[in-house]
C-alpha cells in the first residue's frame, strides 16, 4: 500500500530535489567502480552507476552521502564520450555482434549492429568506425552503436597507418586528379630559364616546390655589397580553377600528410609530383620574388614578385650538399662550375643570415628529427636521428626569408593574406611567466627586464628568448612553453613571437600547403594589377587550424603504435637508454628517449617506494622527493623499459638513475 501512497512519493521527491547536484566528468578505474570529477571535488561512482556510464562521459548527478562518504547518483547525459569512435570487432559466445572500443579506459563491450550500406563481411578483429546510437542514461537502454566503415583486417600491417588516419577522419587516398590540365593564368610570364636555379631536397623527394638561384650584388668598383637571392616556388594555382574539385579539397585536407614511409598529397599526384614540381632540366611555371640584401643580411630593396617560368638546373641532395660543404672525406661533388658556384654562394649568404637572425630574430632550438627506416610491408627495420646540417639551413634560411618578404608585401600591397602569428605569453599567464623569470634568472636587471608589460611586446618577449637560450639546461624554455599562447593563422598581419619577426607569411609551398595557395593567388592578383582583394574567411583560417592540429596528431598516433612494435621484442632484454625528462605530474613523469624519440612513461610508484615521499610541483614543473627537488622537466636520466602495451600504444619505464 507504500507504493501509492502519494505523500510518501512526494517525501522521496523533496528529499531527492534537496541533494547537492553537480556537473563532472566520468573517471573509470580498472575496477567496476569509478569516480566523478567536478572542479574541485573527486565523487565515488559504485559499480551499479558505472554499469550505465562510459569512461569520459560528461553527467550530471546528485550526491549522497552514505556513512562517512560522499557518492554520484547519475541523473542526466550531458555529453557523451562516444559519438563517433574507432572500435575492434567481437562476437560474444551467442555469436552477436559486439565492438571493443579502441581507448584505454574503456573495456566493455558495446552490443552492435552493422549499416545497411556496409557490405563488407565483418571478421573478430576487424578494425571499424562506430557510432554510439543509444546510452543508458540518454535513452534507457542498454550501450549499443552502429558499425558504419570498415577499416582493414587485424592482421594488416598497415593498420596503424589507416586506423590512425580513420581515427582522425582523413582519407588514405590521393586527391582525385582529371584527365588533362591547361594553363589557366593569361597573364604575361617572365622568362627566367637562363638563370641557374637550383633545388635542394631529400634525395627521394618528387614534389619539389622551391628552387633557388643567388648572385654577390658588386658596386661601380667591382667590390661585393651585398646578395641579390631570386627564390622560385612552384605555381599550383596556374592550372587549378577557384571552383574545382581539386581547389575543394585541398582546402578541406589543407595539407600534405607526411606520415612514416610515404605522404598523402594535399593535390593529386601528378600535379604535386610531375607537372608543378621543379624537376631538372624542365620549364616550368613558378612565382617568382626577387630579395636584395646588404653584406650584413638586411634586406634593402622592396621585395619584387613576379610570375614566370624557370628551370632548375640541378637536384641536390642535402646530405650530399652538406657533406661537400662539411668537407667530408670522398664527399659528392658539384657536377659543373655553375652549380658549385651557387652552392657556396648559398653557404656565404646562409651564415650571413644566420647572424642576422641571431641578432634581429630568435634561432631554432637544435633538436633531433626521428625518421622510421621501413620495409615493404611496413615494419620498422629502424629508427633514425638526424640532425639539421648546414644543407638543410641554406633551404630553411632562404624560405625564412622569403616568408618575411611575403608577410611585408601582402601587408603593403594587398592588405590581407594568411599570416602565421604568435602572440607569446598566453595574456592570463603572464604573471606566471614573470615569476618565474625572476626566480629562475640570475641578471641583475631583470626586474626591469621582466615586467608584464615588455613580455607582451615583441622585443621584450625576443629579448627574453635571448637570455636564456644561453642556459645550460633546457628546463627555462619547457617551463616556460606551458605559458604560450598558440600559434594562428590571421587575415592581418600580426607578429610571430616565436620566431621573434613582426611578420610571417608563407608561401613558399603551395603543393603541400593551402595556406600558401591562397597567398600565391592573392600576390598573383595584385601582380596583374587587380585593386579588389577578397579576405580570406574565417571558415578558411579555422579549417587550416584544425588540419595542423589534426595533422600532427595523426603523426603523432602513428609513431606512438610504431614505437611499441619495434620495442616489444627487446623488452625481455631490459635496454636502458638516456632521455629527457618532457613533462612531470602527480602520476610520474614522460621521457623521451634520446637515441630514438620514443615517449616513455615512468609511474610515480616505482620513482619511490612510499608514496608520502613523492611531492609534485606545478609551478616548477618539478619532483621533489622528501622535500628535495630532485627531478624537473629538460632533465637527463636513464631509463629502463619494462613494458610495451600495443593495444594502448603506450610505453612503460623505471627509473635507473638520474
Amino acid at each position: 500500500m507504500f507504493q501509492d501512497n502519494p505523500l510518501l512519493a512526494q517525501l522521496k521527491q523533496k528529499i531527492h530535489d534537496a541533494k547537492p547536484k553537480v556537473e563532472g566528468i566520468v573517471r573509470a578505474t580498472d575496477k567496476s567502480y569509478g569516480f566523478l570529477e567536478c572542479d574541485k571535488n573527486s565523487y565515488f561512482l559504485p559499480p551499479p552507476a558505472m554499469k550505465k556510464l562510459v569512461h569520459g562521459d560528461k553527467i550530471r548527478a546528485a550526491i549522497e552521502t552514505i556513512g562517512d562518504k560522499e557518492q554520484a547518483e547519475p541523473l542526466e547525459l550531458i555529453e557523451p564520450m562516444l559519438t563517433r569512435f574507432i572500435a575492434k570487432v567481437r562476437f560474444n559466445k551467442d555469436n552477436k555482434l559486439q565492438v571493443i572500443v579502441d581507448h584505454p579506459q574503456i573495456n566493455q563491450p558495446i552490443g552492435a549492429k552493422q549499416a545497411k550500406s556496409l557490405t563488407e563481411s565483418l571478421q573478430a578483429g576487424d578494425w571499424v568506425v562506430a557510432t554510439l546510437k543509444t546510452h543508458p542514461l540518454r535513452d534507457d537502454r542498454f550501450l549499443f552503436a552502429e558499425i558504419t566503415q570498415f577499416i582493414c583486417h587485424e592482421d594488416d600491417e598497415f593498420a596503424p597507418w589507416w586506423v590512425t588516419l580513420a581515427k582522425h577522419e582523413q582519407s588514405r587516398y590521393p586527391v582525385e586528379g582529371q584527365a588533362e590540365y591547361h594553363m589557366l593564368d593569361t597573364q604575361e610570364r617572365l622568362d627566367l630559364t637562363d638563370l641557374h636555379f637550383v633545388t635542394i631536397d631529400s634525395e627521394s623527394t618528387q614534389d619539389m616546390d622551391d628552387a633557388l638561384y643567388i648572385e654577390p650584388t658588386l658596386n661601380e668598383n667591382n667590390q661585393q655589397v651585398g646578395w641579390k637571392m631570386v627564390v622560385a616556388i612552384a605555381d599550383p594555382t596556374a592550372y587549378i580553377a577557384e571552383d574545382s574539385d581539386i581547389e575543394s579539397a585541398a582546402r578541406q585536407r589543407c595539407f600534405t600528410n607526411y606520415l612514416p614511409g610515404f605522404n598523402i598529397p594535399m593535390l593529386p599526384r601528378e600535379l604535386a609530383d610531375d607537372l608543378c614540381s621543379l624537376t631538372p632540366n624542365d620549364t616550368k611555371a613558378a612565382l617568382v620574388c626577387t630579395i636584395q640584401t646588404d653584406m650584413h643580411g638586411n634586406v634593402i630593396e622592396k621585395p619584387v614578385f613576379v610570375s614566370a617560368y624557370v628551370q632548375s638546373k640541378a637536384k641536390l641532395a642535402y646530405d650530399k650538399v652538406s657533406d661537400y660543404l662539411e668537407k667530408v672525406a670522398d664527399a659528392w661533388q658539384p657536377e659543373d662550375e655553375k652549380t658549385l658556384a651557387q652552392i657556396n654562394y648559398l653557404f656565404q649568404f646562409t651564415k650571413t643570415r644566420i647572424e642576422w637572425r641571431k641578432q634581429n630574430s630568435l634561432l631554432f632550438k637544435e633538436n633531433p628529427d626521428y625518421s622510421f627506416e621501413l620495409a615493404e610491408n611496413g615494419k620498422v627495420l629502424a629508427i633514425h636521428a638526424s640532425y639539421r646540417r648546414i644543407a638543410n639551413q641554406i633551404v630553411e634560411e632562404a624560405m625564412i626569408l622569403a616568408n618575411m618578404c611575403a608577410a611585408e608585401y601582402l601587408n603593403e600591397n594587398i592588405g590581407c593574406g594568411i599570416f602565421n602569428t604568435h602572440m607569446g605569453f598566453d595574456s592570463k599567464n603572464l604573471t606566471a611567466a614573470k615569476e618565474f623569470l625572476l626566480n629562475q634568472v640570475t641578471l641583475e636587471d631583470k626586474a626591469t627586464r621582466y615586467t608584464e608589460e615588455t613580455l607582451s611586446t615583441l622585443d621584450g618577449y625576443r629579448q627574453m628568448r635571448q637570455d636564456i637560450d644561453d642556459a645550460d639546461s633546457d628546463y627555462l624554455e619547457l617551463r616556460l612553453r606551458r605559458y604560450l599562447t598558440f600559434a594562428e593563422f590571421k587575415p592581418q598581419l600580426a607578429p610571430h613571437f616565436g620566431l621573434g619577426l613582426t611578420g610571417y607569411a608563407t608561401w613558399t609551398s603551395p603543393i603541400r600547403k593551402y595556406s600558401d595557395m591562397v597567398n600565391h593567388r592573392l600576390i598573383k592578383s595584385f601582380i596583374q594589377g587587380k585593386t579588389d582583394f577578397t579576405e580570406p574567411s574565417e571558415n578558411v583560417l579555422q579549417r587550416l587550424q584544425e588540419a595542423r592540429r589534426q595533422n600532427r596528431l595523426v603523426e603523432r598516433d602513428i609513431a606512438d603504435w610504431l614505437y611499441c612494435r619495434y620495442l616489444a621484442d627487446k623488452v625481455e632484454a631490459k635496454p636502458q637508454f638516456d632521455a629527457k625528462i618532457q613533462d612531470i605530474s602527480r602520476g610520474g613523469m614522460r621521457v623521451q628517449l634520446t637515441e630514438n624519440g620514443a615517449s616513455i612513461f615512468v609511474p610515480a610508484s616505482t620513482i619511490t617506494e612510499n608514496k608520502d615521499d613523492y611531492q609534485f610541483n606545478s609551478d616548477e614543473l618539478a619532483l621533489y622527493i622528501k622535500g628535495e627537488r630532485r627531478y624537473k622537466i629538460g632533465d637527463i636520466v636513464n631509463i629502463q623499459l619494462s613494458e610495451v602495451k600495443e593495444e594502448t600504444r603506450s610505453l612503460i619505464g623505471v627509473l635507473i638513475s638520474e
